[in-house]
């Protein structure tokens, strides 16, 4: 299946109102989530941007694989029901688990996978790297009603932290995901939360955040960005991926990296050169205010950033 969401980022002082904003909507309802993220040692997985995790959640575990989609918005992702660990036994995947579903391609052509010979992928090499223990709200919003736009999204508030030996970073965010209906509806919510609570949008998923702290936990330096060279028939959404991974990374860091600072430039610049309908003017305000590297992180967080980022996202529905 297709899973097609937003992710953001909630300031500090916005937490506390966005969650009883929450509380107070129709089928609210919580969880704990403890899940476990496995990759290759050469992080085959990363490189291609998927993830696969095994997850308890509340009583039951799911074994799931997310990969890369059309755009930002769109990943594919397959969740299947697999047995609990062995009381005192460390978790296991079971890649036979995929058979027959869409995931089963990914993971052959990803990890070399040779369901005939090695049914359960015992021998692709697949390690524990990093684990997440996350508790979940989550409440529904019907966006777009009487519209050809209409849409029912959920909306899950996760709070928790991620660890890698013996590094954890603490999890805030808002995700906003499609359950049925246009995938517009998701940009109606998300416009509207990111104007009230002041949330910044974050392509970086837990398994990337994850990925970074078992590679400091290891001693290892992170990889570098791999050169991207967008394609005629889908330069606007791979520029738009490029220019929100940095964005994203820049939201994300304490003090502003050069490399991510060209790297959000560049895609700005390309994104002008492409002219999307209605937003070039807005883009070309962004990037001469990117001309002060030190406002990176401050425009990396704005607001009014997102919300160019949600219009520019439009335009590829």
């Amino acid at each position: 299946m297709q899973e097609i969401e937003l992710k953001f980022q909630i300031p500090a002082d916005s937490l506390g109102p966005l969650s009883a904003e929450i509380e107070r909507l129709p089928g609210h309802a919580r969880e704990r989530l403890q899940a476990h993220y496995f990759d290759t040692p050469d992080r085959r997985l990363g490189q291609a941007r998927s993830a696969l995790r095994l997850r308890k959640e509340g009583e039951r575990w799911v074994q799931t694989l997310k990969a890369s989609g059309a755009n930002t918005m769109v990943r594919l992702e397959d969740n299947q029901p697999a047995p609990a660990p062995a009381e005192g036994s460390a978790a296991q995947l079971d890649l036979s688990l995929h058979l027959g579903s869409p995931a089963e391609a990914s993971l052959v052509k990803t990890l070399a996978w040779d369901p005939a010979q090695d049914r359960r992928g015992e021998q692709t090499g697949l390690v524990e790297l990093y684990r997440t223990d996350i508790h979940r709200q989550t409440a529904r919003l019907s966006a777009g009603q009487g519209t050809s736009q209409a849409g029912v999204v959920e909306l899950a508030l996760d709070l928790g932290h991620i660890h890698a030996g013996h590094l954890s970073v603490p999890v805030r965010e808002l995700e906003i995901e499609l359950v049925d209906g246009h995938p517009m509806a998701v940009i109606h919510v998300a416009r509207d939360w990111v104007a009230r609570h002041g949330l910044w949008l974050d392509t970086q998923t837990k398994a990337h955040r994850g990925d970074r702290l078992a590679r400091q936990a290891a001693g290892k330096a992170p990889p570098a960005a791999a050169p991207q060279h967008p394609s005629t028939p889908f330069e606007l959404a791979t520029t738009l991926e490029q220019l929100t991974d940095a964005m994203s990374a820049l939201a994300a860091s304490q003090a502003p990296d050069p490399q991510q600072i060209d790297a959000w430039r560049q895609a700005l610049q390309r994104l002008v050169s492409l002219g999307p309908q209605g937003q070039t003017r807005d883009l070309t305000a962004l990037l001469q205010a990117l001309e002060r590297p030190d406002q990176a992180i401050t425009l990396a967080r704005s607001p009014d950033t997102t919300l160019l980022c949600l219009n520019l996202f439009a335009s590829l529905l």
